[in-house]
């Protein structure tokens, strides 16, 4: 990446068209951070160049605060840290992103200014943004974790959810603009964006008999970290160790490419999820017989059964069960 000119020399190359953009996402973050919009549409390409000059500071301090952690701390190494073509290739999507908001610019090379990454320091190093960013992180965690117990929850709940939390009011607009998010807000409902069966949806939506969580257990939902305190997932782990040279190390191999693809990731459509998983588990493990193979199987469906699953409106399968 390099650094040369002013951001203003970017701006000058940029259509119209690009400049209001970059406008709108500035009052886009206003509805979040509550500072007035600008109304620009009788300006001219040089008077839009000269408004933004002026709000580019506030752009990139608002857009930084809106970041998580992660994007945030990767934010930080590209300002702070000489980076190589690895690290663009394994943080392309934030890369597209910087480069859709118009802070990074893609010519021959991937361009930023003087001004832009002097400001993006001094913004990085502030206190009470990075305890923002942290806060809000958590905020992005626990609604993640909120729509991998539910699926679908009505406004009504999910305000209900929300309503203890600090800048509780900004919560929804922040939603909006998080690239990230993996579900779809409106007036009456948020949802998975997984989903797509609008009758699913509605039933979802209509049965209100929601299990209760604590915060804590939905940011481990959103973190994918929920099913370590599962019974069925401490003996999965067990039989593993008994079975294979398997370490403590190894735990964090078996949750991302089996464990949480079928807990987390799936549609809680047992038939498709348990074909998927026989699939995986006979790719990553050899068995010397089909016994141990089915027994694991079984062991893995049995965390299944102690996960929130979104048609019972976060109960479990073995909590319903046993309330028959």
């Amino acid at each position: 990446m390099n650094i040369f000119g002013e951001y203003q020399d970017y701006l000058q190359k940029l259509s119209k068209e690009k400049l209001q953009g970059i406008i709108d996402d500035y009052n886009n973050l206003g509805n979040i951070f509550n500072y007035d919009s600008i109304n620009t549409k009788k300006l001219k390409k040089e008077e839009l160049i000269g408004k933004i000059n002026e709000i580019k500071d506030n752009y990139f301090k608002y857009f930084v605060m809106s970041l998580d952690l992660k994007d945030f701390n990767t934010l930080k190494q590209l300002t702070l840290k000489k980076i190589n073509n690895d690290f663009l290739n394994e943080n392309r999507d934030f890369i597209n992103y910087l480069l859709d908001k118009e802070i990074l610019f893609q010519e021959q090379e991937l361009m930023i200014s003087w001004d832009t990454i002097d400001s993006l320091k001094n913004i990085i190093k502030d206190k009470e943004v990075v305890k923002y960013v942290k806060n809000g992180d958590r905020i992005y965690k626990l609604v993640d974790g909120i729509i991998v117990a539910y699926g679908v929850l009505s406004r009504k709940y999910f305000d209900m959810l929300i309503n203890d939390l600090e800048n509780h009011e900004q919560i929804i607009p922040k939603l909006d603009y998080h690239y990230k998010k993996e579900y779809i807000i409106d007036i009456k409902k948020i949802y998975s964006s997984k989903l797509t069966n609008k009758k699913r949806i509605t039933r979802y939506v209509k049965n209100d008999k929601y299990k209760m969580f604590t915060n804590k257990e939905f940011v481990e939902m959103g973190i994918s970290t929920y099913h370590h305190n599962i019974k069925a997932y401490k003996r999965f782990i067990k039989m593993l160790k008994n079975n294979y040279v398997f370490r403590n190390s190894d735990i964090e191999f078996v949750d991302k490419n089996i464990v949480i693809p079928y807990l987390y990731n799936s549609l809680n459509e047992e038939d498709d999820a348990r074909k998927s998983l026989e699939e995986t588990v006979t790719t990553l493990f050899e068995f010397k017989g089909d016994k141990l193979k089915q027994k694991m199987l079984e062991e893995i469906v049995k965390i299944r059964d102690e996960f929130p699953l979104w048609e019972y409106r976060g109960f479990t399968k073995l909590e319903v069960k046993n309330e028959e």
